[in-house]
């Protein structure tokens, strides 16, 4: 076992996500585990219930150490939720002409007293408390440098970005880790950190915006001039398309398997088959056309990119900025979402990447899914600040501990089986947030739901109306082949397997 480990976790809306990994001589990070729990008690990155995140937390962690054979104790913990903010601050100090030669160059003292400064700004809100702080930008007089030292002039100025929390939602999830026998070693805003891992330096370099999809929230992060310039979280994800979707009558176990493998974020690229699957009802089948699926998607899809673009402008990069916009998360998974983005921001280059930068070769081992992109960026971040005091285990004489039925989410799952198969398309803080809006959905006449009484009539199979049947949340295909012959042997009634 190796001596230098990261332990990372994210406590996300819908998932907790905990991974360990080791840090190679050359600085890469071997990754030597991910484990995922689903998770209640978490709205919008808010802790509500310490007591089912906690056992979340625990789940996760157990069958870590189980399958690894350590003792976690210490972790870095990304953090998301619209109580992380971060805000620009400028100031100024005099350079100092210790030698009286009236030739004033600037010095390592002349940045430590611009720090000093920024030390003891203070904060709008005493509810608030400052995580970290990073100088964006330096002025010698009035000309912008990189490299401030050596410099020559008389009034050194620097604009920092200050990234500030809400006390008690930090001290809630404290609380809630150290009840599982977890320090945190530090707790990192993921949106500050989700350029690692899926940017490259040009990217950095240029201008991008890395935009996370998760299920509870949206991870908006600015990046110019190599560093991060902003961030906001919205508080809405890929999740409200499920319920979007559920509000049309399709069964719950249906839903997340028809948004992933069958959604489309573009309403106009979906092909007009139609998608069967049975429904709880005793003898009845439903379906719902492609095009109408995607019009559900495409239209929460164009309301969370709306919210993007007001906080990239709210970025303050300029009229010229002109990004590559990195879309990844679980919602990046579905099939031209690269179109739509790049259609509502108005911008050249979309891009669905993976985490790879940055790691060992071992990555596409435990890397299976974008929804792994956070937790990646956490251990890549661990491994430049310090390591986690992990402690082998004793192996016991007893039998391995069965795995947990959560092992691996329906979500995980889904997105897993299906890495690769999405289309792909080359092509501070605000007065007032908006206001979610309640889900936006086609009319209801536009999804059709077809019910068909065993033994009575045959569902439908023309050339110009192809079907698809959805069958234990698979993805099956054909209008002649054996999977569409098995459903209509059901709703012939000549499956014994399926008689009522």
């Amino acid at each position: 076992m190796k001596g230098k480990q990261i332990v990372a976790i994210d406590v996300g809306s819908t998932n907790v996500v905990m991974a360990v990994g080791a840090v190679e001589d050359d600085g890469r990070v071997e990754i030597m585990g991910v484990t995922t729990e689903p998770v209640t008690g978490i709205t919008a990155g808010r802790v509500d219930n310490s007591e089912t995140v906690g056992r979340a937390v625990r789940a996760a962690k157990e069958r870590l150490e189980d399958k690894l054979g350590l003792k976690i104790t210490e972790a870095y913990v990304g953090i998301s939720g619209d109580y992380i903010r971060c805000e620009q601050v400028t100031d100024h100090v005099y350079v100092r002409d210790e030698n009286g030669s009236g030739c004033s160059q600037i010095a390592e003292r002349d940045i430590e007293d611009l720090d000093r400064r920024m030390q003891s700004v203070n904060l709008p809100d005493d509810r608030e408390e400052i995580l970290t702080k990073e100088p964006l930008s330096y002025k010698v007089d009035e000309k912008i440098v990189k490299e401030p030292i050596g410099e020559y002039g008389y009034v050194l100025s620097a604009t920092y970005n200050f990234v500030l929390s809400d006390r008690q939602m930090r001290e809630r999830l404290r609380i809630c880790l150290n009840k599982q026998d977890i320090v945190i070693k530090e707790l990192v805003p993921n949106a500050l950190i989700a350029h690692l891992g899926v940017a490259t330096v040009d990217d950095m370099e240029d201008g991008a915006v890395i935009i996370n999809l998760g299920g509870g929230l949206t991870d908006v992060t600015v990046t110019q001039s190599g560093k991060v310039r902003y961030f906001a979280s919205i508080p809405m994800g890929v999740g409200v398309i499920n319920n979007d979707i559920r509000a049309y009558g399709i069964p719950n176990s249906y839903v997340e398997t028809l948004k992933v493998n069958y959604g489309s974020a573009v309403q106009e690229l979906a092909t007009d088959d139609r998608i069967l699957f049975p429904h709880a009802r005793k003898g009845t089948v439903k379906s719902i056309r492609r095009k109408n699926l995607a019009k559900i998607i495409e239209e929460r899809l164009m309301e969370i990119a709306e919210w993007v673009r007001k906080e990239i402008k709210e970025a303050g990069c300029g009229s010229r900025f002109a990004p590559v916009v990195l879309l990844t998360g679980g919602g990046a998974e579905m099939s031209y979402i690269e179109s739509l983005f790049a259609r509502e921001l108005k911008v050249d280059e979309v891009r669905s990447v993976y985490p790879e930068y940055g790691f060992t070769d071992n990555i596409a081992e435990h890397i299976t899914t974008r929804a792994h992109a956070t937790i990646a960026s956490l251990l890549l971040y661990g491994a430049k600040r310090g390591m986690c005091a992990v402690a082998v285990r004793q192996q016991s004489a007893e039998p391995q501990r069965p795995q947990s039925q959560h092992q691996q989410s329906p979500v995980e799952d889904t997105y897993s089986r299906n890495v690769g198969e999405s289309s792909s398309v080359q092509s501070g803080e605000t007065s007032q947030r908006p206001v979610v809006q309640k889900p936006v959905t086609p009319k209801q006449e536009e999804v059709e739901i077809k019910t068909t009484t065993l033994g009575s009539v045959e569902p439908e199979t023309t050339d110009n109306d192809a079907e698809i049947v959805v069958e234990d949340g698979k993805k099956q295909r054909g209008k002649f082949g054996s999977i569409f012959s098995k459903l209509q042997d059901i709703i012939m009634g000549q499956d014994d397997e399926y008689k009522f």
